[in-house]
């Protein structure tokens, strides 16, 4: 069955890697007389709900999520999704790091924990899926939100503060590379205060990549204000999945492939880095290629 020339993209809010995403695959399809409507509501673990369950066409999201989803874990369990299927992999350069006021004297977050100071912590919504690892990091420091509120400090979502201000002392969060809407709070907070970044610990790095989060990796030296040197952080370079059910059209997914496939440069070429992955596409964790995408990938020598 022929696809509908208006079509809906499961992204993330405007200017993430998601919505991004979405925004290249718009570009790329209105030449042959798409409209691709980008969400901008279907972030987090809503991602696979709105692609799984009817309410877009297609997407792009993390694969521990779709693992989730597909196998009704976590904030999943209990809930079915119609067969899903992998076009590509994009990948992302992103590191989970820290930094605290330079005023503070602090030089690690294990002194930061084990101190008895009433710390304003600005971190990912303790909720969502961006602070799955983040919430890690800040158990293993005796950090997490009661024990800072216990000692009269304050935990707070990254994104609503005036860091003219100077309204917090620490922060830990992901850090994408480029610039843009999803890395604002960095690039305001080392412009308009004196930050100075945390190494995270050799045995918690080896904990993090042995459950699968990541690797041992460095924030590059001068990156942002305040890197003045390389920072030990948890190197988060992963893929991310553009996905749609399995019952949409072969050709379809053929050509959509073969844009991406032809158009590698247009992902380098955003606000937030990325690059298309062909050389992934064997990676079939958490879902097996589509049909069409796999008749592309055979027919240029990539299966």
């Amino acid at each position: 069955m022929a696809m509908a020339k208006e079509l809906k993209f499961a992204g993330s809010g405007v200017g993430e890697p998601w919505w991004i995403i979405g925004h290249i695959t718009r570009r790329l399809l209105e030449p042959l007389g798409y409209q691709v409507e980008v969400l901008s509501e279907s972030g987090s673990t809503n991602n696979p709900r709105y692609v799984g369950g009817g309410k877009a066409d297609f997407g792009a999201t993390v694969p521990q999520t779709l693992g989730w989803a597909v196998r009704g874990e976590h904030l999943f369990q209990g809930e079915t999704f119609v067969p899903l299927r992998s076009v590509g992999r994009v990948r992302r350069p992103s590191w989970l790091t820290a930094a605290a006021r330079w005023e503070l004297g602090f030089t690690s977050l294990k002194e930061i924990g084990e101190s008895d100071y009433p710390i304003r912590l600005v971190t990912h919504n303790l909720r969502s899926i961006a602070s799955v690892v983040p919430n890690e990091v800040l158990k293993y420091y005796h950090l997490t939100k009661e024990e800072i509120e216990a000692k009269g400090g304050t935990v707070r979502e990254i994104g609503g503060n005036d860091y003219r201000s100077t309204d917090f002392d620490v922060i830990i969060g992901n850090l994408y590379m480029g610039r843009s809407m999803v890395t604002r709070h960095w690039s305001a907070a080392t412009e308009l205060m004196n930050l100075r970044f945390l190494d995270l610990d050799d045995e918690l790095l080896a904990k993090l990549t042995a459950d699968g989060h990541g690797t041992p990796g460095e924030v590059p030296f001068h990156f942002l204000r305040g890197v003045d040197r390389w920072v030990k952080a948890l190197d988060r370079i992963s893929d991310l999945l553009i996905y749609l059910p399995e019952s949409t059209d072969e050709q379809f997914v053929y050509d959509l492939t073969k844009l991406y496939d032809t158009n590698r440069g247009t992902f380098f070429g955003q606000a937030v880095q990325m690059a298309w992955e062909p050389s992934s596409v064997t990676m079939g964790d958490p879902l097996p290629l589509h049909a069409g995408a796999e008749r592309y990938y055979r027919e240029v020598g990539l299966l």
